[in-house]
């Protein structure tokens, strides 16, 4: 890789670190990134082009033949230039998530195609991984994934009471977290098109998964207040997204990847998960008057949990 560097971009490198699937360096005051972009050049790639031309802190560096990208086996590769630092974790403080298309889009129809897709993917395999369980956790399982089912259901009336809503477009990482670096932000194969409230749907999730502690729910809402204020219609999507159960879903996933999971901690955690589900309408209003339907259920199950 780094002779690559040397040989198209004519920078002398003499050392690369790797962190992930990116490489980068030092270079005098700068930094250099090379981030793949995949065996082909897609939609997302070119939307990034378009965005990175507005930046003033990192530019695409051209290679000598003048192209955006160079072949190495089999994969196309970019090199990124930053004035700052990106091997670092995003700071939900300073996150601004652009939009990148002016006229907005029916987003909810197409987002429920793509969720019931993945439910019956899911659904279809359920009893057969249920079976890979030892046999004292299957009961178990098999409860939270009811449980799941059920907001799944939930998840797909929310997305219904939207269908009609138009939403900015935004270049999105696919799965934001406490943990993402800044650079992913900048890498095609790890970024989607979408509404920003997906970013912050997923960052909220893994936050609140990650310790159940629902201060932090309350000063996340507080922060994007500030840096990047959701309208109504944006809250209610990103309530909806809530309710569909990612963590689950990743969960079958590392089954069927004959990976060892913690039932009956997958079982606590989804037992606290209502409590999550009830509290952010509560600091949404509290912080922009804006106004979340709670399910009745969701009420019950937050109150008897505590």
């Amino acid at each position: 890789m780094k002779e690559l560097i040397n040989w198209y971009y004519q920078l002398h490198i003499d050392h690369l670190e790797q962190l992930n699937d990116i490489y980068y360096t030092n270079f005098g005051d700068r930094y250099i990134y090379i981030i793949s972009v995949g065996k082909e050049k897609n939609t997302v790639f070119f939307h990034l082009l378009q965005l990175l031309q507005y930046s003033s802190t990192q530019r695409v560096l051209l290679s000598k033949e003048n192209t955006t990208t160079v072949l190495f086996e089999n994969q196309h590769y970019y090199v990124l230039e930053s004035m700052t630092p990106l091997h670092e974790y995003v700071d939900i403080k300073t996150l601004n998530i652009p939009v990148i298309y002016p006229k907005p889009y029916p987003l909810a129809s197409e987002l429920k195609q793509r969720w019931l897709a993945k439910t019956q993917l899911h659904e279809e395999q359920l009893n057969v991984l249920i079976d890979q369980l030892p046999p004292e956790n299957r009961s178990l399982f098999f409860d939270l994934a009811t449980y799941y089912i059920h907001l799944n259901e939930q998840a797909y009336t929310f997305i219904n009471e939207i269908a009609t809503t138009e939403y900015l477009v935004s270049l999105c990482h696919m799965r934001l977290t406490p943990t993402t670096y800044k650079y992913e932000f900048f890498s095609p194969q790890l970024v989607t098109l979408d509404n920003k409230a997906r970013c912050y749907c997923e960052y909220i999730r893994h936050l609140y998964l990650m310790n159940l502690d629902l201060n932090q729910v309350r000063t996340f809402v507080q922060i994007i207040n500030q840096v990047n204020p959701l309208t109504k219609e944006e809250w209610q999507l990103l309530y909806a997204r809530l309710y569909f159960p990612t963590q689950f879903y990743d969960a079958l996933y590392n089954l069927r990847a004959d990976e060892e999971i913690d039932v009956p901690a997958l079982y606590e955690q989804a037992m606290q998960y209502s409590k999550l589900l009830y509290q952010l309408p509560y600091e949404v209003y509290q912080s922009t008057l804006i106004e979340l339907r709670v399910p009745e259920w969701v009420q019950r199950e937050a109150k008897y949990s505590n």
